[in-house]
């Protein structure tokens, strides 16, 4: 089973990895030359990967929901089980 620990370390690699995907694809297009094949690949993966970051944000917000429910849930299914 996940905890909750392991959901938001996972989301903090995903943050970290889209990050450093992009900065390595934007250094790549840099030295290529402009309207080339590998240039207009490299400008449709920072265009991907753009619009997977601007995701995150909500990624998170439904990440942090769903612990939340979790914890509410297990406190009032485990809670009253307790003597």
């Amino acid at each position: 089973m996940i905890d909750a620990a392991s959901m938001a370390l996972a989301f903090v690699m995903f943050v970290i990895v889209v990050g450093v995907g992009g900065t390595v694809l934007a250094g790549v297009q840099s030295a290529q030359t402009p309207a080339s094949v590998a240039y207009n690949a490299t400008g449709f993966g920072l265009t991907g990967i753009s619009n997977l970051a601007s995701q995150s944000g909500t990624i998170g917000t439904v990440l942090g929901a769903a612990i939340l429910i979790g914890i509410v849930l297990s406190a009032f299914m485990f809670g009253g089980q307790q003597r």
